[in-house]
């Protein structure tokens, strides 16, 4: 079959990608399997088989706020469209345990570039009087953002972007694409199911994956990292009593645990109501190969975590009624700069648009359209500069006048696969 575009992968990047494309009147086709029904089946994963995703709008710099602002300024017209509503606005809430930090101190030039606005807590106590469901130490301090930060629940988010792709004629393929070869008119697809599909342009929008199998002859500088969430099974009563609950940025630092992120009691498939909570822990791992990212999500027992975890809940949450825990994986795929790898591949017709470093369903629909701009119109929206996007191949240094992140991975360091 022949294409216009086709892109690689369906999940929060790809889909919002796909849909933005499939507005501009050509054949698009987008390849990618669906959930898995059984883990230990599947051959490629993505992160987004969950309920809840965090979104905010102030995000750690200029560029990624300007990425939430627009992500969530199209919400409204894309549950509109699709008849599908993935976004609750119940705020979001970012808190330092131990005081003021980076972040908080940019918080107030953000707000007024963006015109965004937020309330300040300056101690513990306030911010204890103000979600008494919440235990903050003294020393805490922290910002409320209100709607339309909140949360977004990332399956029907792409069930949202997928129903109108295919409104505007896109061509959806349930398979798992595993080589590209390069024509002189054309480029090929191969998937794993045997099929060959054809295409002018290809964006490769894989994830954790997109150094894997034969997609990409000259490999990104990619680190995949692990990440644990914990869900808490609460009765319908407890999930009605914390309804109101913002969604929590916990910046905590200590030997057990880093960087918590919770979000208030939802239904899940299963009809049961959890609390999730995610965070770093010195027990994370990075991924070398395919088999050992196929054997996280198949096979591998994270269970040992999830006492810590708890302790974790239980000291943020110490009043919430909790049935039942359980466990599940997530992968974090940072960039050596940063910011999430959108351009050309060198390529020609040969583009990705992959990287999410922690922050990329909040921001996934622009992440998208940006994506699908440059492929469209040869170039970035005006607002963004290209260079801040610009896909690094593993192991180059970064280009020279590209600002990198506040941690990036040392130099050479990336994941091959």
């Amino acid at each position: 079959m022949n294409f216009d575009t086709i892109v690689i992968g369906k999940g929060l990047i790809g889909s919002a990608a796909a849909k933005y494309l499939s507005k501009s009147g050509e054949q698009v086709a987008v390849i990618g399997p669906d959930e898995p029904a059984n883990l230990e089946e599947g051959t490629v994963f993505s992160s987004h088989y969950d309920q809840a995703r965090i979104q905010r709008i102030l995000g750690t710099d200029a560029i990624w706020t300007l990425l939430n602002q627009q992500s969530a300024a199209a919400y409204p017209s894309l549950q509109k469209d699709s008849d599908i509503t993935f976004h609750t606005p119940v705020g979001c809430l970012y808190v330092n345990p131990h005081g003021t930090d980076f972040y908080l101190e940019q918080i107030e030039g953000l707000a007024r570039e963006f015109d965004t606005s937020y309330r300040l807590f300056e101690d513990g106590t306030s911010l204890n009087s103000a979600f008494p469901d919440f235990n903050f130490p003294a020393s805490s301090k922290g910002i409320f953002e209100d709607a339309p930060a909140g949360f977004i629940n990332p399956r029907l988010l792409i069930k949202a972007q997928m129903k109108v792709f295919q409104k505007n004629n896109g061509t959806i393929i349930n398979e798992v694409a595993q080589e590209i070869i390069h024509g002189n008119e054309s480029i090929t697809i191969i998937t794993k199911e045997g099929n060959t599909f054809n295409s002018k342009k290809v964006l490769v929008c894989a994830g954790a994956f997109t150094n894997c199998f034969n997609l990409l002859q000259e490999k990104l500088a990619f680190k995949l990292k692990s990440e644990t969430i914990i869900l808490a099974k609460v009765c319908k009563e407890e999930a009605i009593r914390l309804g109101k609950l913002p969604s929590l940025l916990y910046e905590i630092d200590t030997p057990e645990i880093q960087n918590i992120y919770l979000i208030q009691p939802i239904e899940y498939p299963d009809g049961a109501w959890y609390c999730k909570l995610g965070a770093n822990i010195p027990e994370d791992i990075h991924f070398d190969t395919l088999e050992d990212l196929q054997n996280w999500f198949r096979t591998s027992d994270n269970d040992m975590n999830l006492d810590k975890l708890k302790r974790g809940l239980m000291k943020l949450m110490p009043g919430i009624a909790i049935e039942k825990l359980t466990t599940k994986k997530c992968i974090i795929t940072r960039t050596k700069h940063g910011k999430p790898y959108i351009g050309s591949l060198g390529k020609k017709g040969l583009f990705v648009a992959a990287g999410g470093n922690g922050y990329g369903a909040m921001s996934s629909d622009a992440l998208g359209r940006i994506a699908a701009h440059l492929l469209i119109q040869n170039s970035f929206p005006k607002e963004y500069d290209e260079k801040d996007f610009l896909p690094i191949a593993h192991p180059q240094p970064l280009p020279e006048g590209t600002k990198a992140p506040s941690q990036p991975f040392p130099e050479g360091e990336g994941i091959i696969l």
